[in-house]
């Protein structure tokens, strides 16, 4: 059995059985602070064996990088030797060279794995016997591919970026320390528009200011974009015509200016300049652009409202409900489906007359229970989505949920309601076939009782085993 350890203050020594049994039975439970820094407990491993306080990494003016990373990766394998380099160097030279801490969490697959590649590195790191941690943590940051390096506020545990990746090895020499992802504002400051006819120039900030902003990454070689931007035309339209105070900044993805300019000309708002590339870059790294078409849509103070404005767009013909604020209850789309891979989810599939009386019946049933959920803590990993019943996505979430064999086929008559836990228990709950009451009482009370653990077991995704609890 590996020996005690006490920390106190920022001292972490090895203690006998008797004084760890007195400590543990003496120490307040860890139940305040940041969630963050309830997980890493009170001490980490540091290199050769060392014992590192938590509370010597945190606090006022402290950093902390959390580096998901494993062996068996090889971009992992690849970045690790860089991002050595990167903190050894930051922590002989650096103004600030005690205000830095990396911790390896590490997703290897055995320990000896683990500890083989963690003596290559100079920081800290998660003890490996902490697995459900680690599982809590990557749930945490939604972290979905390795290496991923999310940086903190050392004392609230806050999210600096969850693109320090990026961010740490552009900056070899630490001068953007602490990597602090900047406004759109202070990104814009300085920067032009021009117009898609004329080319005319125009001062980014004054064309924005006082405006919803929609930044529209898209690519004339990008077939999705090409249809989208035609409704997006049609969308700024209907909002200018209604006195909006909007306007559209094209982020190109082309890979020529020719073909930029090309596309640029079957749009009625400015862009970018394609030589303005160091900006264009900055942009998609700010707002996480993983593909395109992404619209992202931010208020008149550049505060971002979503980044999925390409689903609300395509699902508003009327522009109903510009600026596309997140609602707790949303409509399943092809923006919205990718809720499933982020927790929970309540699906609600409403067999009604038609699209609209569907609405209803899930405003009626679940708007007031999504929005009491998502208050509650830990409430943003959840999600609410309705459906008519003859939705075809819908009918392809219900096979992937293992409630239909053929998405292709009629759904069986009546309300069909579903809890999907993808990311956590790979598993499906249907309420439906559990005597759930589609109102507001039945579906709230299933969501108390998944959350307690009382559903007991669900149906595992992709196959016909339940989930073993």
């Amino acid at each position: 059995m590996a020996p005690a350890v006490a920390c106190d203050g920022d001292v972490c020594r090895k203690v006998g059985a008797e004084e760890a049994a007195g400590a543990a039975s003496s120490a307040p439970a860890a139940t305040e602070g940041p969630k963050v820094f309830q997980l890493l407990g009170d001490c980490l491993l540091g290199p050769a064996g060392a014992q590192v306080s938590v509370s010597s990494i945190t606090g006022p003016g402290k950093v902390i990088a959390l580096y998901f990373s494993a062996h068996w990766c090889p971009p992992c394998r690849h970045f690790t030797p860089q991002l050595a380099s990167i903190y050894t160097n930051f922590k002989k030279d650096h103004v600030r060279k005690d205000d830095w801490e990396v911790v390896f969490v590490s997703s290897d697959r055995d320990e000896e794995s683990f500890k083989e590649y963690f003596g290559e590195m100079p920081w800290a790191a998660l003890p490996y016997d902490k697995r459900e941690a680690k599982a809590q943590l990557s749930k945490l940051y939604k972290v979905r591919g390795i290496p991923t390096l999310v940086i903190l506020d050392g004392e609230t545990g806050e999210v600096i970026t969850t693109s320090g990746r990026d961010a740490v090895s552009s900056d070899d020499k630490c001068e953007n320390f602490p990597w602090r992802p900047r406004t759109l504002e202070q990104i814009m400051e300085g920067a032009v528009l021009v117009e898609p006819t004329t080319g005319a120039e125009v001062p980014a900030l004054e064309r924005l200011r006082g405006k919803v902003s929609l930044l529209y990454f898209s690519a004339s070689w990008c077939p999705p974009c090409r249809r989208f931007t035609p409704k997006l035309v049609e969308a700024m339209e209907k909002l200018r015509s209604a006195g909006k105070a909007v306007e559209v900044v094209f982020v190109s993805g082309d890979r020529d200016e020719e073909s930029m300019k090309e596309y640029h000309s079957h749009m009625t708002w400015p862009a970018l300049p394609f030589s303005d590339k160091k900006r264009n870059a900055e942009l998609n790294s700010r707002f996480e652009v993983e593909g395109i078409p992404t619209l992202v849509v931010l208020d008149e103070e550049f505060k971002v409202i979503t980044t999925d404005g390409t689903a609300a767009v395509a699902s508003d013909a009327e522009c109903a409900r510009f600026p596309w604020r997140p609602q707790p209850l949303e409509q399943l789309n092809g923006g919205t489906a990718s809720r499933i891979n982020d927790g929970p989810v309540l699906v609600l599939v409403v067999d009604a007359a038609d699209e609209k009386a569907a609405e209803a019946v899930a405003n009626g049933a679940l708007a007031d229970v999504a929005a009491a959920t998502k208050a509650a803590p830990d409430g943003d990993d959840w999600g609410f989505l309705w459906a008519h019943r003859d939705d075809d996505l819908a009918k392809r979430v219900l096979a992937f949920a293992g409630l239909v064999k053929d998405p292709e086929a009629e759904l069986p008559a009546g309300h069909v309601a579903v809890i999907i836990d993808a990311p956590n228990h790979q598993a499906a709950w249907d309420l439906t076939s559990k005597g759930v009451e589609v109102s507001a009482a039945g579906l709230s009370g299933a969501v108390s009782d998944f959350k307690a653990g009382k559903l007991g077991a669900g149906k595992k995704l992709g196959g016909d085993d339940e989930d073993e609890e």
